[in-house]
């Protein structure tokens, strides 16, 4: 699954994270993608989504804790936003999101058809 096989749920704008501002992200419950600006391999064939994630308030999600962080951050959100500020890729990364109240079973659905194309889920949905 690559993210442009993702269009027929929504996913159709990309912003680039470095770009990104607070306001451009809804305060609404959605599904999220980050997605790296190039493919890389999985277990099986490729990918550029590096994550699928899903909130009741996308803003929050994506800005306060990954882009902005904090200093009390643990987890999923600390992990992200030290892959994107201390690891670099922040340049690299891009995000979409689709609004929807059903947020959790989208989310599900889109981990099950990642892991089936790639009998694993996207790299920084793993946990350390």
């Amino acid at each position: 699954m690559k993210s442009d096989n993702l269009s027929n749920y929504g996913f159709n704008t990309w912003k680039k994270l470095s770009e990104l501002r607070e306001e451009d992200i809804p305060e609404k419950p959605g599904v999220y993608v980050l997605r790296l600006n190039k493919t890389f391999g999985r277990l099986i064939g490729k990918s550029d989504i590096l994550y699928i994630g899903s909130t009741k308030n996308l803003r929050r999600r994506i800005w306060e804790n990954y882009i902005e962080g904090g200093e009390n951050q643990k987890g999923t959100a600390k992990r992200i936003h030290d892959y994107l500020t201390k690891k670099g890729y922040l340049n690299e990364v891009e995000v979409s999101w689709v609004i929807h109240e059903n947020y959790r079973e989208v989310e599900r659905k889109l981990r099950e058809d990642y892991e089936n194309d790639h009998h694993e889920l996207p790299p920084w949905n793993r946990q350390k």
